[in-house]
């Protein structure tokens, strides 16, 4: 059956009335991704793989965008609408006062919204389901009320325009000026809101792919607006050509450069944001053979089991086992059976980057990863020392506070390795997980891993700054509570078989200021206050003593693969060093052997990267745009006086070490 007559020239009017949405749905993602691109990665590959995402992603969406903004640009027929708002002398009151006032109950529209989510969250104790079922209600009404104030506005405002004209012999509100003095109006109003009301709001929310997105946008609207001067025919040919080459560049790296795409992955930018939505990291991740994941056997040494406990936010001066004024028996008692360590400094001053460092044994410098809310999603190609002992037969229990950090469902790679993951916010219950687990082992059972992690002492103050006695006094009863729970622990480790009893390792992700410096929490600065934290070591050939050798929390990855009968791993895959030999008795300590690096990453949360190391008994701290501090932690362990100016022989040989440790933090922690 034929086709109708008509049916070719309507073909060709759709295609050429689709021709300028598909061509700038093309181009306009591919100039703004390589821009974006090019902010962002290093080398021709990377640079087109990346905007090849970029295209895949916001391609769709542009053409989306563009069709359904055109199909309402027709139904609504602006231009005959600006013709009935114009009077016959050529002059368009009424236009400029509909504006006006649409404009205005646009605001009021924003600024209902916003009170009322406050309003609600206030009454609600922030209840998003409760929210969301109110929510509907008070804005239907909202709106209405506002459009019902807005009519009479946008009619006396153009009724008080259209009398001002009268005394005009030519028109001064013309359509195309009314039109442009809104658009300007309405961008100065937008930046002066961003400015002064919204980004202050967003500053810990990641926009570094507005940039494309504004790119984007604005290619979009020109390609639209310049359709019937452009040449179109090349642009068509164009946006062939980088539908193809970008598109096939993308799917080229996919499926055969899959640790290329998963090294972008962790970049900024929008072509980054693109591939962590449309690339399954994980799978691609899980394809990674168990060879590469294995530890090496130390020959005839025994595998034991071993107990890691991290505790959020834990202060080692507060301890009696370390000088300090709470009775904290359960600690202590750990500590008089195994190693004390006087001097361990965290990886970093926050959990996203301390936790991950400690998992990885890679400086917090050298992890890669996204800031997703308040943790850090691991780029995939990290391998968590859980990973590398249950590829080496360990059987493996994660139990841990918190959803944030640690979720099947909304994985950051510190959940890699387990094979039974617990989340429960009680530490008693994460104790009683642990022990009801570890007591229904078989005597043949393999060899196993645990980590627990408790919350209780990082909520200690309830976000309160006041850092007055009888308030810091808070942070002593959530202490003396988290030692009763680790008082059940070493109880339910004594009902174990003596070949069963583990070695426990008790260490924190950061301290707390307490005031010191003059900050409150953590999370601000280097100094000893938010880095220091307790490590204790205990269990089967753990010789009891005190070790005053300042060490790093990254020392823990290799300790904990030697302890388990593997050996430890070198530079650049891990950054510490195993503190086996310390903890037998096989070496002395040494004062001026210790090291520990630390360090402040900048992301959304922190405006500026620092670094801090301490060798033997000094330290030195650098922060971008200031002058290197320098103490001696041997007479100044509070840091209280900076010795930079007046010990240059020794300022000068920790730049020497700090410089060559930022030379290491160059160097790759992958596998490839």
């Amino acid at each position: 059956m034929s086709s109708p007559a008509g049916a070719p020239s309507r073909a060709r009017r759709a295609a050429a009335w689709l021709a300028p949405s598909v061509v700038a749905a093309a181009l306009a993602p591919t100039l703004a991704g390589l821009v974006d691109a090019a902010t962002y990665a290093d080398g021709a590959l990377r640079i087109v793989v990346t905007a090849g995402f970029a295209l895949a992603l916001a391609g769709p969406l542009g053409l989306a965008l563009a069709l359904a903004a055109r199909a309402a640009l027709a139904s609504w027929q602006p231009r005959a609408l600006v013709t009935r708002l114009t009077d016959a002398s050529g002059a368009a009151p009424r236009l400029a006062g509909w504006l006006l006032g649409g404009t205005v109950g646009l605001a009021l529209v924003a600024v209902a919204t916003h009170q009322a989510v406050i309003g609600l969250s206030r009454a609600t104790a922030w209840k998003p389901k409760t929210i969301s079922v109110i929510m509907p209600v008070v804005m239907i009404a909202a709106v209405g009320l506002i459009a019902i104030a807005t009519v009479p506005i946008a009619v006396g405002l153009g009724r008080g325009f259209a009398a001002l004209e009268a005394r005009r012999a030519r028109p001064l509100l013309t359509p195309r000026r009314v039109l442009i003095a809104a658009a300007l109006a309405a961008a100065g109003v937008a930046i002066a809101a961003w400015t002064i009301a919204v980004r202050p709001l967003l500053k810990q929310v990641a926009l570094d792919g507005a940039g494309f997105v504004a790119l984007a946008a604005a290619l979009l609207v020109a390609i639209h607006l310049a359709w019937a001067r452009l040449p179109r025919r090349a642009l068509g040919a164009a946006a062939l050509i980088a539908v193809l080459a970008l598109g096939g560049a993308a799917g080229y790296a996919r499926w055969q450069r899959p640790t290329l795409v998963l090294g972008l992955w962790g970049n900024d930018g929008f072509g980054a944001l693109a591939i962590d939505l449309l690339v399954n990291e994980r799978r691609v991740r899980r394809a990674v053979p168990a060879a590469a994941l294995r530890p090496a056997r130390r020959a005839g040494a025994p595998q034991r089991d071993i107990i890691l406990l991290t505790i959020d936010t834990f202060r080692p001066d507060r301890l009696a086992a370390y000088g300090g004024p709470v009775s904290t028996p359960g600690l202590a008692a750990l500590a008089g059976q195994g190693a004390l360590f006087d001097l361990a400094l965290a990886p970093s001053n926050v959990t996203r980057r301390s936790l991950p460092a400690l998992a990885t044994g890679v400086a917090a410098t050298r992890v890669r990863g996204r800031v997703a809310g308040w943790a850090l999603r691991l780029d995939p190609r990290h391998i968590t020392i859980a990973e590398r002992l249950r590829a080496g037969g360990y059987q493996t229990f994660g139990l841990f506070c918190c959803e944030a950090f640690w979720s099947r469902s909304r994985p950051t790679g510190l959940e890699a390795g387990f094979d039974q993951l617990v989340v429960e916010h009680d530490a008693d219950k994460l104790v009683a997980g642990l022990a009801a687990r570890l007591e229904a082992r078989g005597p043949d059972a393999p060899p196993s891993f645990a980590w627990l992690h408790f919350i209780e002492l990082h909520e200690w103050a309830g976000g309160d700054p006041d850092m007055r006695p009888e308030k810091r006094r808070l942070y002593d009863e959530a202490l003396t509570r988290v030692d009763g729970v680790v008082t059940q622990l070493t109880a339910a480790l004594a009902r174990l078989p003596a070949a069963r009893r583990p070695i426990v390792i008790i260490t924190g992700d950061h301290s707390e200021a307490l005031g010191d410096h003059g900050a409150p929490f953590h999370a601000s600065d280097l100094y000893n206050s938010q880095l220091q934290v307790p490590l204790i070591i205990a269990g089967p050939g753990v010789v009891a003593r005190r070790v005053g050798e300042a060490v790093s929390l990254l020392d823990l990855a290799p300790t904990i693969l030697e302890l388990a009968g593997f050996e430890p791993l070198p530079h650049p895959l891990f950054d510490g060093r195993s503190l086996v030999p310390l903890l037998t008795g096989a070496r002395e300590p040494d004062l001026a052997a210790g090291r520990a690096y630390a360090a402040m990453v900048a992301d959304r949360y922190v405006p500026a990267g620092r670094v801090a190391l301490v060798v033997g008994r000094w330290k030195i701290i650098r922060t971008p745009g200031r002058a290197d501090e320098l103490y001696d932690l041997g007479t100044d362990p509070r840091e209280l006086a900076d010795r930079a100016a007046t010990s240059p022989v020794q300022l000068a040989a920790m730049r020497a070490a700090l410089d060559a440790q930022r030379q290491r933090d160059r160097q790759s922690p992958f596998w490839q």
